[in-house]
């Protein structure tokens, strides 16, 4: 048998749930040990275990055969009804009447990965999990329709013992889904509450708290991987000029206006920070400081250019910046925001509205 406790983990990273998930999915692998249901007769001692973990009876092997044959090939065209109505599902629910024709381990295993996976995708679109309830209730209605007409020429089938299976087993299977579709669900919420909670609400800028998980990663990978890495540091030029001059309600305009520029003209790699006041930092990630400041000096100009308008006024702005690349010696991010702090006093000392850089 494969190692499923290892498909379960990569599952649960590709798709960021926490870790700690595993042992709640990796039950339905570990936890069906009683079986559902033990022969009377000698000649058939019990269900193997593989199948006593599903709540399915050996003989319900054979029998569901002969049924999704009539399923598939009954008038109404059952295949064709789910994938009109519920066209993303219709993969998952034919995976889920095939699983019953060739029940063995690994096919029973690979399939509660299946459904994993599924409930994970289901949360990328509004309602679909209420669409699946409503789909497989139209499976569950074909499969009744179908034991029924089978038992008509084949006498000696138990529809009930036959249905009771089909229904443990569509219940295990929505169980999976279920559990997986609500903890991405909340994987998701937990992660926008905490992004939010981590951006300043006037710049929509990451703040300092951010940062620490930034740097930690960042920091690491480009010693680990030798990446380049360079720090921007910028401040407002006379920012508290601007506040007494025009009020607070500008200064905050200016606040925002700066932060728009840097989310939209910045590449999605660099991660731009409010780091607090009128002080912003900026993360260029595999960049070195000659091509970051070709960056800076677009972000300068850019800056110097925009306007605010109050009454019949026009308000302009600059910044100054201090730029640093990340050495081979720095055993910390923080050396780079030294220098690059550094580098930004230089830039005031030397007139404002300018980029220094220091390596």
């Amino acid at each position: 048998m494969k190692d499923y406790k290892e498909e379960l983990l990569k599952l649960l990273k590709e798709f960021k749930i926490e870790e700690k998930a595993l042992k709640t999915f990796f039950s339905f692998f570990e936890n069906y040990t009683i079986p559902t249901y033990i022969s009377d007769n000698a000649d058939h001692p019990g269900p193997s275990d593989i199948l006593s973990h599903f709540g399915i009876r050996p003989k319900d092997i054979e029998n569901f055969c002969t049924i999704k044959h009539i399923i598939l090939n009954d008038e109404d065209c059952f295949k064709n009804h789910i994938k009109n109505m519920f066209d993303y599902f219709s993969y998952f629910m034919e995976r889920f009447l095939e699983i019953f024709c060739n029940f063995n381990e690994e096919n029973a295993y690979n399939f509660v990965l299946d459904s994993i996976r599924f409930g994970f995708n289901l949360s990328k679109t509004k309602d679909a999990v209420f669409g699946f309830y409503k789909a497989q209730n139209i499976v569950s209605s074909y499969v009744v329709d179908a034991i029924k007409r089978y038992q008509e020429y084949q006498a000696d089938v138990n529809m009930f013992e036959l249905t009771a299976s089909f229904i443990k087993f569509s219940n295990f299977a929505s169980e999976i889904v279920s559990l997986a579709y609500y903890e991405k669900v909340l994987t998701d919420k937990i992660g926008e509450v905490y992004e939010i909670a981590l951006k300043d609400s006037l710049t929509s800028l990451y703040t300092r708290a951010k940062f620490e998980d930034v740097r930690v990663h960042e920091f690491s990978r480009s010693k680990r991987y030798r990446l380049p890495l360079s720090l921007c540091m910028l401040d407002i030029d006379d920012f508290k000029k601007i506040n007494d001059t025009y009020g607070h309600p500008i200064g905050d305009e200016v606040l925002k206006t700066i932060g728009s520029i840097l989310l939209r003209h910045l590449r999605s790699s660099d991660i731009p920070f409010r780091w607090g006041g009128e002080e912003f930092l900026v993360v260029f990630t595999h960049t070195h400081a000659d091509e970051a400041k070709i960056a800076c000096n677009k972000l300068l100009n850019i800056i110097r250019s925009a306007e605010i308008k109050k009454d019949d006024k026009t308000i302009t702005f600059t910044v100054s910046m201090g730029l640093t690349e990340l050495k081979e010696e720095d055993d910390s991010i923080e050396k780079g925001i030294e220098r690059a702090d550094k580098a930004l006093y230089m830039a005031k000392k030397n007139g404002k509205n300018l980029i220094e850089i220091l390596t």
